[in-house]
């Protein structure tokens, strides 16, 4: 199984990190996983209204990006295994938005690659979204939440 999927329809996130992990990781050598899954919300810091949302990406920058990411993480916190699952597409509210996991031999470096990829995510990431609100308009958001 790949460390990167950019998936276009709602999945379970515990069954794909749980798929990754019987594929890709050694849990005799791997003492601590940690994760974070994200939802779609009905809300940001302006509105409560959201419907729905379209995340755009260009394959060709996006995954490689990740794949990039990863190996940097791999690095710098020294963790086993990294999974990001990452929708793109058009998104409903409560559906799963992102999925990372991260391997390592201790707590400490597990939690801050997870943190770590979370905030390159939401910073640096090449996607893009566009909200859709209940009165029928839309915006491209600027800054992610």
């Amino acid at each position: 199984m790949e460390s990167v999927i950019l998936f276009s329809k709602n999945k379970d996130p515990h069954e794909m990190i749980r798929d990754y992990e019987t594929k890709n990781c050694s849990i005799s050598l791997s003492g601590a996983l940690s994760t974070f899954v994200g939802y779609m919300r009905k809300t940001n810091s302006t509105r409560e209204d959201i419907v729905s949302m379209t995340l755009e990406f260009y394959p060709a920058m996006t995954k490689p990006y990740l794949e990039k990411l990863i190996l940097k993480v791999k690095k710098k916190y020294k963790v086993d295994n990294v999974f990001i699952a990452h929708r793109v597409g058009d998104v409903c509210v409560k559906d799963c938005l992102v999925v990372i996991a991260c391997w390592a031999k201790h707590r400490k470096q597990s939690i801050g690659a997870v943190e770590y990829i979370l905030e390159e995510l939401k910073h640096n990431a090449p996607l893009w979204k566009k909200e859709f609100y209940k009165d029928n308009t839309s915006r491209w958001v600027e800054n992610n939440t």
